[in-house]
């Protein structure tokens, strides 16, 4: 039976955990999917997502593509890291924000990156690389590679205007991604990119976002030395 108003994103997320918590959903339980929990509530299937986003977050449901939504077996802490809006996180320090786009083009993306987005290796991916700056000094450089399959509408925003980080996070949902934090040396591109010299080691970022079935985003980001990533737990 399909209720007769919508929910917030909040309500379903609240009715989920109760439903785990009177043992309607067992531990190990898949629950129904998005489309189906949209219909029960009245809801965007947008608005289910979220609240799935948040409980899978705390640990209480997992989910895995293409093998759907499960109750977790045991609630457990899991730690977090948010997507910033780096022009934000620049200017929330006091600092002024600007970017400069280095490449953005259709081509065929390496095999190791077409094999990590589960994509044939002739597909063509849009590639954008650009450094963001903190008061003129170089702050990250930003190597992405977009599937416009699942982004269309990408190919038709000025990434001049505004930087293909702030687009993303602001207009594009995903429902799981990966994240890798790493110390590297600097190549001859990244330490040009960041003024600095080659083989100085820099803090690397490796961010693969899904949408269901289907790749998103993989973006590697480079960070001068200094910065720091924030988790939650």
């Amino acid at each position: 039976m399909v209720n007769s108003r919508s929910h917030t994103w909040q309500e379903i997320q609240e009715r989920i955990r109760q439903n785990i918590k009177d043992g309607t959903w067992l531990p190990g339980q898949l629950i129904p999917g998005e489309v189906k929990l949209a219909e029960q509530f009245g809801c965007a299937r947008a608005t289910v997502n979220r609240a799935l986003r948040e409980l899978a977050l705390t640990g209480v449901i997992d989910r895995k593509r293409k093998a759907g939504t499960r109750v977790a077996m045991q609630t457990a802490r899991r730690v977090t890291a948010e997507i910033a809006v780096i022009r934000a996180q620049i200017e929330s320090k006091g600092q002024f924000y600007e970017f400069t786009l280095a490449t953005k083009k259709m081509e065929s993306p390496p095999v190791s990156v077409s094999k990590s987005m589960q994509l044939a290796q002739q597909s063509s991916l849009l590639h954008v690389r650009l450094v963001h700056y903190a008061d003129k000094c170089p702050f990250i450089y930003e190597d992405r590679w977009v599937n416009t399959q699942t982004i269309p509408d990408i190919l038709s925003v000025d990434l001049e205007t505004i930087s293909v980080n702030e687009w993303l996070v602001e207009n594009i949902p995903f429902t799981s991604g990966e994240f890798v934090v790493e110390a590297i040396a600097a190549n001859k591109t990244i330490a040009k990119a960041l003024q600095l010299e080659p083989g100085q080691a820099v803090l690397k970022s490796r961010r693969l976002t899904w949408l269901e079935s289907r790749s998103v985003t993989l973006v590697n980001l480079y960070y001068a030395p200094g910065h720091q990533i924030r988790f939650e737990i």
